[in-house]
């Protein structure tokens, strides 16, 4: 995929956002109405904190550039090492807090880290644009050790506990998370950042997200994918208009620049979301 030309690799990638990570993140709107058991006004207000977080990160990227990037790649971390798999399934494997805060920090900081393990040039020059010269030589310089102590403490401990279950189950599970895991880091390594980070987001990432809401939901699966579809709609347009001036180079950088950041801004509010949905999924379980 690397060696196709870019322009390819930007269609593709907006392509298979469109088709399924914008309908991942649409399913905010139906968590929010179920959380608020489906009262308007609850779920006007809850939108509403929604939206203001969103604005409050781009206010806080124009003050701060750099703040705004730490955060965002602290939850980044975070968020991706505990959403992909079912929270029940995490604690029952690793039923020590601090133990299974260790896993998802390491798996997390994996993930996050990898395209500018193994692609340092590149993200460095996609981050700059967004930030000063200097986070974004200091992001691609500690990137390498924190991806390695990452895959040291998520192996250590997928071992240990592996050991110590005496549950066949629960290992083949540690296995299955080791493999897959290493599986990604290879995606990363071998593919453009971008194309690697794209295929990881939508095709694992965020398919894993909607069984989990399909799993809590009190819909039929067919509305419910609806629904995502109803609020995925009026976005395709938006981002097709966008991909067709950033190729043919009528899109401002600073538009551009936005754009990327807005979608980064929408990880806080979403994290929020989901930490809800892992709550009552471990209550349910």
């Amino acid at each position: 995929l690397s060696l196709l030309p870019e322009s390819f690799l930007w269609i593709g990638c907006l392509s298979c956002i469109l088709v399924l990570g914008v309908p991942h993140g649409a399913l905010d709107i139906y968590l929010i109405w179920s959380d608020s058991e489906r009262n308007l006004r609850k779920s006007f207000v809850s939108i509403c904190r929604y939206i203001s977080l969103v604005f409050l990160a781009l206010f806080l990227w124009r003050i701060s550039s750099e703040l705004f990037w730490f955060l965002f790649f602290f939850a980044a971390v975070y968020h991706f090492g505990i959403s992909d798999e079912h929270p029940e399934v995490i604690s029952a494997i690793f039923p020590r807090a601090f133990s299974r805060l260790v896993w998802i920090y390491s798996r997390g900081l994996v993930l996050v880290f990898s395209p500018a393990t193994f692609h340092s040039e590149k993200v460095f020059m996609y981050l700059k644009n967004a930030t000063t010269d200097y986070f974004a030589q200091v992001f691609s310089a500690i990137a390498p050790f924190l991806f390695g102590y990452g895959l040291l403490f998520y192996v250590l401990i997928s071992g240990l506990y592996a050991r110590r279950t005496a549950s066949r189950a629960y290992r083949m599970l540690i296995v299955k998370l080791l493999v897959s895991l290493l599986v990604m880091v290879v995606l990363f390594a071998v593919s453009d950042p971008l194309v690697g980070f794209c295929l990881y987001f939508c095709c694992h990432h965020s398919i894993a997200h909607c069984f989990r809401v399909a799993n809590v939901s009190r819909v039929r699966k067919m509305v419910l994918l609806g629904l995502a579809v109803l609020f995925t709609l009026p976005v395709i347009p938006i981002c097709l208009w966008s991909g067709t001036k950033i190729w043919g180079g009528l899109l401002p950088e600073g538009m551009v620049i936005t754009l990327f950041v807005s979608i980064a801004a929408l990880t806080f509010p979403h994290l929020f979301v989901v930490e809800k949905l892992h709550h009552k999924l471990q209550r349910a379980g």
